[in-house]
């Protein structure tokens, strides 16, 4: 299986020398829907940040690794200095690459409902025509009305602006898709609705999904990978999150598959280390 995110070694930190999250070995597939699940401040956010160069969380250790293949075909790169480019560089790594939906909307309220959801498309060189029926599309598939596209967003609920952020975040030529808690203040329906949208985009087009979230109801219905996050002690008594690829479980077909073995209650095992305490390195 070819693999879009390939990391070895990697920690993440704010503050040089307390680190936050760490990562000794991972493999994120291409096409595939993964959720991260984990206790609050445990490293959830941290982890997307990191991935996305949304922050400078690297940190610098002798056998790092953090390869990334922008398509099949290719070639890998390797990204642990990517924060040494120039902020230029950077966005245009991000836009040509990455899509980012938030539980905060961050819609424009001077723009209207349609410039908000085809401003990322635009911003990749896409025409209005372009972008407008790609838009269009994908508010179909949510039972959008049309009619809310000439719409101010000060006019709109807020269940109709998450949709929107979501349908900006979809139709963008992305690679990876980012998601914090992206449908935190959404119904359970309205949620359903969006992972069966973005399950089909990733699937069809090849597009990795990476998704932080509370709801492992949700993850359970519409993951195929899901990584729990748990808790360890450092060496200076913090508490740091750390993710293992053991714990890792991930859908084939009917079962749940973890370290090569059947999981046969996936549900109880990931809860179960959601309740863990502490332990000591």
């Amino acid at each position: 299986m070819e693999n879009v995110f390939q990391i070895s070694d990697l920690t993440c930190e704010y503050i040089t020398k307390r680190p936050v999250l760490h990562i000794k070995h991972l493999l994120i597939p291409r096409g595939k829907l993964i959720f991260v699940i984990g206790a609050s401040g445990i490293g959830k956010s941290t982890f997307i940040e990191t991935l996305g160069f949304m922050n400078r969380t690297i940190a610098e250790s002798p056998d790092l690794s953090l390869k990334y293949s922008t398509t099949p075909q290719s070639p890998v790169r390797e990204l642990k200095n990517f924060w040494n480019l120039s902020n230029d560089e950077l966005s245009e790594f991000r836009r040509e690459n990455f899509s980012f939906i938030f539980q905060s909307t961050n819609l424009m309220p001077n723009f209207t409902a349609g410039e908000n959801m085809m401003f990322s498309l635009l911003l990749q060189g896409k025409t209005i025509a372009e972008s407008k029926e790609r838009v269009l599309e994908v508010m179909r598939l949510l039972s959008l009305d049309e009619e809310i596209f000439d719409k101010k967003i000060t006019a709109l609920s807020g269940g109709q602006r998450q949709r929107l952020a979501f349908v900006r975040a979809i139709t963008s030529e992305f690679n990876v898709l980012f998601g914090d808690e992206p449908t935190g203040n959404l119904d359970e329906k309205t949620a359903n609705d969006l992972m069966v949208v973005l399950k089909h985009i990733l699937i069809t087009e090849n597009k990795t999904g990476i998704i932080v979230s509370h709801d492992l109801d949700l993850a359970m219905q519409f993951a195929d990978i899901i990584i729990p996050i748990t808790q360890r002690e450092t060496s200076d008594r913090n508490v740091m999150g750390e993710i293992d690829e053991k714990n890792i479980i991930s859908r084939d077909g009917k079962n749940w598959l973890i370290d090569e073995g059947i999981c046969s209650d996936p549900k109880g095992y990931i809860n179960a280390f959601l309740k863990r305490q502490v332990t000591p390195t």
